[in-house]
């Protein structure tokens, strides 16, 4: 393997990789199996990289592929009976300092977007890293209509789930 084709994935693991574990910590609780699931996402992104006809959606490339991988490691996990992702996280108690409150909301959040059904956890989990309605639709194979439903619903759901009947 060439230097300039390790700088090439290095420099894409540092611009991509905070994104892809951030959708692995939403269908994986545990801290060393999240870290599998990232390796696995890289090594399927490496071969799948070659096919990729429009560098300027690899962004979107690599959201799809860690979904997919994502959603396959959840299915084989039902299938073990492994535990259930849908556990509740213990509630921290609540920490005087900003940093400690804006973990909590996150943790809350996180825990929030776990226990949504299958269809609104993939879409909520792309939204919350920023990704535009039209690359979520690229990256799910839906429509954008359909991204804007489920996102609607998403929120609707995690508002309840945070006492928010609003």
């Amino acid at each position: 393997m060439g230097i300039v084709l390790v700088k090439r994935r290095e420099e894409i693991v540092e611009v991509h990789g905070a994104m892809v574990r951030r959708i692995a910590t939403v269908y994986e609780r545990y801290p060393d199996r999240v870290d599998d699931l990232v390796q696995d996402v890289w090594i399927a992104v490496w071969h799948a990289l070659p096919r990729l006809n429009d560098h300027a959606m690899l962004k979107t490339y690599i959201a799809r592929i860690t979904q997919n991988i994502c959603v396959t490691h959840v299915r084989r996990a039902l299938v073990r009976q492994a535990q259930p992702l849908s556990d509740s996280l213990p509630d921290p108690a609540p920490a005087p300092d900003e940093a400690a409150a804006h973990a909590m909301r996150r943790a809350r959040l996180v825990e929030a977007v776990r226990s949504l059904p299958e269809n609104l956890k993939a879409v909520a989990s792309l939204y919350l890293e920023d990704m535009p309605v039209k690359d979520i639709a690229l990256a799910l194979g839906i429509s954008e209509s359909n991204v804007s439903v489920r996102l609607h619903r998403a929120k609707s759901a995690i508002r309840l789930s945070f006492g928010d009947p609003s």
